[in-house]
């Protein structure tokens, strides 16, 4: 997902930004400014942003029932609402917007804006606007190949959620009184405990205090980020001052997001709340795209989206107006009964089909997987740049390697080996071509690790 904000300021700054903007330039998003009353057009750069943000910092609170209105009609006259590109207020602590001024935004930051904060929230309500403007597309496709797919409601019921806790404890009051009383908090004095409780019902996010002697913790959250069940299951870092490189650490290991402690009330509540709700949209495409699915072309040795598909999906992809940027991956698999590595059409198909199966239960509900004519599997990832699709291969290919296989009709257990090949584009740029970019994915390659 390409990190790109646009900020809609109440006064002209030219070609600078707002002060508080640097936060967002040092975790790597490209930062645009537009004055709210310019009579200027945006140019193409600005136009492909994939969050905007209105600045109502220094604002008189007299002016921001007229500057919200300004913002969410720029919105509107840009394409960004029908492109689904969310809309994020940054004001001082002393501006209070009113439910009506609400409406047009997906969320409402406030100082502290810590790096971790801008991030994590910013990247949570774009990924949350792809699996959007996926499941509007893989409607269209299913309709190609006369499936109707229903639309995907927004997640429900959710104040009745269920919250583990792993820690020292000392937070642990401070997260029950930041969460709605209908949301019930259970604590796990080990990962031993913790694994228990997981096993044995169903929990929204998992919140992980960080205090002394954290490293039974970390490792902890690496273990279930290789388990398939828990592969994007919400984890929340609690971390006092003293432990910050273990916070570091915790978020390296695959946590979603950290917290300093003392925390906000509202800030850790609407944290958690985007958390789950991304979540929860995702099990709800995941559902229905299983199902579909079944009614779809698919290859017939691993029951994946066939290449018919895929290309088909390809093209109504192309025919928005407003695009999308995409990272294809090509996946070379071996077995280590296997002396030299070959085509996925001549690898044992038992076997293939059983890798296929994981690595699509571990690949994100907006996310395609599908196996070409030639055999050969690919993913497509939208909304995704490469650094993003190396960090989710990277876990992927961590746990297919650890994972058993055993050969068909013998008890021997066969090694599973993966290998990737890149190509990032975007289905706006005119040398966008499909039939070429599944041909180099293996034949010339941009990017392989």
């Amino acid at each position: 997902m390409a990190k790109h904000a646009l900020i809609f300021t109440s006064s002209d700054l030219g070609l600078d930004t707002p002060a508080w903007a640097e936060v967002l330039i040092q975790v790597n998003f490209a930062v645009w400014s537009h004055y709210l009353y310019s009579e200027d057009a945006l140019d193409e750069v600005s136009s492909q942003a994939g969050i905007l943000l209105v600045d109502l910092f220094d604002v008189k609170g007299e002016d921001v029932a007229e500057l919200v209105a300004q913002a969410d009609k720029l919105r509107r006259q840009f394409g960004f609402a029908d492109a689904r590109v969310p809309m994020v207020a940054i004001a001082d602590s002393s501006i209070k917007l009113s439910e009506e001024q609400m409406k047009p935004f997906a969320d409402v930051l406030k100082p502290p804006l810590t790096q971790d904060l801008i991030a994590n929230r910013l990247t949570s309500l774009m990924r949350l606007a792809t699996m959007r403007r996926e499941a509007e597309r893989r409607s269209l496709t299913f309709k190609r190949f006369g499936v109707g797919l229903p639309i995907v409601p927004p997640p429900r019921n959710l104040d009745e959620q269920s919250l583990l806790y792993i820690g020292a404890g000392a937070a642990f009051l401070p997260v029950q009184l930041a969460l709605p009383d209908t949301v019930e908090t259970i604590a796990a004095l080990t990962p031993a405990m913790a694994m228990h409780y997981l096993d044995i019902k169903p929990f929204d996010a998992l919140v992980v205090e960080l205090s002394d002697y954290n490293e039974h913790l970390i490792e902890f959250i690496s273990d279930l980020r290789r388990n398939p069940n828990y592969f994007s299951f919400p984890i929340i870092l609690v971390c006092h001052k003293k432990a910050v490189q273990d916070g570091l650490a915790g978020l390296a290991a695959g946590a979603n997001d950290i917290v300093s402690f003392p925390f906000s009330e509202r800030f850790f509540e609407n944290r958690f709340d985007i958390l789950v709700r991304e979540e929860r949209y995702r099990q709800q495409l995941r559902k229905i795209f299983s199902e579909a699915r079944l009614l779809m072309p698919t290859d017939a040795v691993t029951r994946l989206y066939s290449e018919e598909f895929l290309k088909s999906h390809l093209e109504v992809l192309q025919q928005e107006d407003a695009g999308a940027s995409v990272t294809f991956v090509g996946f070379d698999i071996s077995f280590d009964a296997v002396h030299e590595k070959r085509g996925g059409n001549r690898l044992p198909p038992a076997l293939l089909a059983k890798v296929g199966r994981l690595i699509l239960s571990l690949m994100r509900a907006e996310d395609l997987l599908a196996r070409l004519d030639n055999g050969y599997m690919v993913a497509f990832f939208p909304d995704t740049d490469l650094f993003e699709a190396r960090m989710a291969l990277q876990r992927i290919r961590s746990i297919v390697q650890l994972s058993p296989f055993v050969e068909q009709h013998s008890s021997r257990a066969v090694h599973v080996t993966l290998d990737f090949s890149l190509h990032y584009c975007d289905t706006r740029s005119p040398d966008f071509n499909v039939e070429q970019i599944l041909k180099d994915l293996f034949e010339n390659p941009v990017v392989r690790f």
